[in-house]
């Protein structure tokens, strides 16, 4: 394996790091890109490595679901470890559920024992709250963490307003939870009137200061940040605040405490 991953028979998309007892999980996009006899459809892959250097293969993590499925495309999400379980909350994402009547994107949520074999969970879907004025076909990527200044768990979400200027819509949803089967939206994590979408929300913490992560294509394909001391902002921008350079895309970050990590892709 190079430094420089790539499937053999596919190409890697966005990344969703998880480190778990010295091991980094690389789930992944894996696209098979039309390839004869694969079908549609994008299911995430497993890496795991310790140093870098050396990596295993696990497999498929989450098939793809059959055609017309809400999770035909399983797009991205987040991993976390909650309770005696390991949980994915990912993106189910079929254009053709938006023609049949439904919704383009909508977040589902997969469990796990080891982080090897996962189930996925029919009954948990949560899709954009259109009253509420969100659009609802971009509701996608949730990042998921445990606040424990509020006590329950909060979800970021790459998002957009229905209305308004159409490239200047994006924010960043949030939702909280006491228990990770029910969601309540709240006001928008961060809504700058920026970008046409924030894509892969993430968030970290390093002594004072919280790092927020998030992909945009308004203009080109680039990796921003934010800084802030509190949750509530304000989200603050470096004199640079772009990861690598323009093509760096979907990075997103894991660490083990004392070092962290962004792993992104590139065209």
């Amino acid at each position: 394996m190079g430094i420089l991953y790539r499937p053999a028979d596919g190409v890697a998309g966005d990344f969703i790091p998880f480190w778990w007892e010295g091991d980094y999980h690389l789930f992944y996009l894996k696209d098979y890109r039309g390839a004869p006899g694969r079908g549609e459809g994008v299911p995430w892959w497993h890496l795991v490595t310790r140093d870098f250097v050396h990596f295993d293969d696990w497999g498929e993590a989450l098939p793809r679901g059959p055609a017309g499925a809400q999770d035909q495309w399983v797009f991205t999400g987040s991993v976390l470890a909650a309770g005696e379980r390991f949980h994915i909350f990912y993106t189910g994402h079929n254009p053709q559920r938006k023609q049949q009547g439904g919704c383009m994107q909508a977040v589902l949520r997969a469990d796990s024992d080891d982080l090897r074999a996962w189930t996925k969970r029919p009954e948990f879907f949560f899709p954009a709250p259109a009253e509420e004025g969100y659009e609802p076909d971009d509701w996608r990527d949730p990042f998921v963490f445990w606040n424990d200044e509020a006590k329950e768990y909060w979800m970021l979400l790459a998002a957009r307003r229905a209305a308004g200027p159409p490239r200047h819509r994006g924010l960043i949803a949030l939702a909280a939870s006491k228990d990770l089967h029910n969601w309540e939206v709240r006001e928008p994590f961060w809504a700058p009137d920026l970008y046409y979408t924030h894509e892969c929300p993430d968030l970290f913490r390093i002594g004072e200061w919280w790092y927020l992560v998030y992909s945009t294509f308004s203009e080109r394909c680039v990796t921003h940040y934010r800084m802030s001391r509190s949750l509530a902002g304000p989200w603050m921008a470096p004199a640079d605040d772009a990861f690598d350079a323009r093509a760096y895309y979907a990075a997103k970050t894991a660490g083990d405490g004392a070092r962290r990590f962004v792993f992104g892709w590139l065209p």
